[in-house]
């Protein structure tokens, strides 16, 4: 049985609100590697599992290559990560963790555990645990609904103020999925 309209839109609402929470405490973390931006931070935890090819690392952190590509180059340039040949193909170069960068990896996590088991110091462990079991299964659900296009079932018209450039406000119509 699906869940209710109203779930859904709690859940959403909640979410947004903790992804704004992120970004705003983003910005009041101390920095942990002078050449390390927190946007990085999902090539590093991704390249934790072995040498990639910059396009792949791309798709595994869902972001496009000239993206991945320009900050693969910061990390190198700063000694986190490391340029290999790709021995499947020798004309063709992955990146890898460099013995600075995993040693990075093992403290951002360490530290983000830490700063997790404090924020949830009031939690019993079975709801930590039991949260963590759904987190995993809703980005498994998020994951798969990124190669499913939304469509919207219904809309309806509502009336929405405008402002015209008189300042007087006129109506316009537009359509809102329900």
């Amino acid at each position: 049985m699906a869940i209710s309209l109203d779930d859904a839109t709690r859940l959403s609402i909640e979410m947004v609100r903790v992804m704004k929470l992120f970004a705003a405490m983003r910005l009041h973390a101390p920095k942990v590697h002078p050449g390390v931006e927190p946007a990085s931070y999902p090539i590093l935890f991704n390249l934790g599992a072995g040498p990639q090819r910059v396009s792949l690392l791309a798709e595994h952190v869902y972001s496009d290559v000239s993206t991945v590509s320009r900050q693969v180059s910061t990390l190198v340039s700063h000694g986190v990560l490391e340029k290999v040949t790709d021995p499947q193909d020798g004309r063709a170069c992955m990146v890898s963790l460099s013995a600075e960068g995993i040693a990075l990896v093992e403290h951002l996590k360490t530290s983000r555990g830490e700063w997790f088991r404090q924020l949830l110091g009031d939690w019993e462990p079975a709801d930590a645990q039991a949260f963590g079991d759904y987190l995993e299964r809703f980005a498994a659900s998020f994951e798969v609904s990124k190669t499913t296009p939304f469509a919207m079932s219904r809309t309806k018209t509502v009336n929405a103020p405008e402002t015209k450039p008189s300042g007087v406000p006129k109506t316009t119509r537009i359509e809102v999925s329900q």
